[in-house]
């Protein structure tokens, strides 16, 4: 008869610790005790953030007027054609995206885009300044302008035309560029040139001399354009604007229902002999 196996020492088995009750627990389960492997992969959990919450992307929600909407379809599909024809359709092209960047709000918003840089560098693969520069000489010059004396020189004539008025242009500027002449050094002389003429760094020489005595020399205000103006300071005449050139007195910007107000406020009013 075979002999039954030796038990271990009784030391031996007092010095092996006894199960925990959480390891008991987990191996009734099937399940592995805390700390140890299970065998099997699992998924990390995310970390969270500095803050102790989620990091989430950040989301971005436009409600898109579906006016606003229409516009940017019926511009992008006219973009799209003036693409097609080429150069022969430089101004209907520039005019379009025009509309685009100088609608309020941008009509390029509508289409997606957070930016003009985005919707131009996409749509049209040009950077901001030199869009910008192809959009205000689509807007002042004809084509056969543009053929004759290029987009770059007209862009900066533009800028010597807006120094010489004093301000920026706003809406359409008639622009007679055959007799607009340039002041330039020549010979120890000053002389005046025509556009074709003049190169494009005597151009933005002009220009930047516009500019400089421009802030050297304040504005005068025409006593009677302050008389004008005070006398429509009050209420909605303040949004009339005054200008006396030539000694004759306009205004611009009158609303209709203004007009009984205007003719009351100027009735009375005794104008400084200029």
């Amino acid at each position: 008869m075979p002999k039954a196996a030796p038990k271990p020492p009784a030391h031996k088995i007092a010095n092996q610790p006894a199960p925990t009750k959480s390891a008991s627990t987990a191996a009734k389960k099937g399940a592995a005790p805390k700390g140890a492997s299970s065998g099997s992969p699992t998924a990390a959990k995310p970390k969270p953030s500095p803050t102790g919450a989620l990091a989430k992307p950040a989301r971005v929600e436009l409600t898109v007027d579906r006016a606003l909407k229409q516009q940017w379809e019926k511009a992008l599909a006219a973009l799209k054609a003036s693409k097609q024809e080429g150069a022969s359709a430089f101004d209907e092209l520039w005019e379009t995206v025009g509309e685009v960047l100088e609608h309020d709000p941008p009509l390029y918003l509508a289409g997606g885009f957070a930016t003009a840089k985005a919707f131009l560098t996409t749509h049209l693969g040009e950077t901001e300044r030199t869009a910008y520069r192809n959009v205000r000489v689509a807007k002042y010059a004809s084509p056969a302008e543009e053929a004759r004396y290029g987009v770059a020189k007209l862009d900066l004539v533009l800028s010597f035309v807006e120094a010489k008025l004093g301000a920026p242009a706003k809406g359409r500027l008639p622009v007679d560029f055959a007799s607009v002449k340039i002041p330039v050094e020549r010979d120890g002389e000053t002389r005046k040139v025509g556009i074709e003429e003049a190169t494009a760094q005597e151009i933005a020489a002009a220009t930047r001399s516009l500019v400089r005595s421009a802030k050297k020399t304040p504005a005068r205000v025409s006593p009677v354009v302050s008389a004008v103006t005070k006398a429509l300071s009050k209420g909605p005449l303040r949004a009339i604007s005054v200008r006396f050139s030539k000694g004759k007195l306009s205004f611009g910007g009158i609303d209709p229902a203004a007009l009984p107000a205007l003719v009351s406020a100027l009735s009375g009013l005794k104008l400084p002999v200029s």
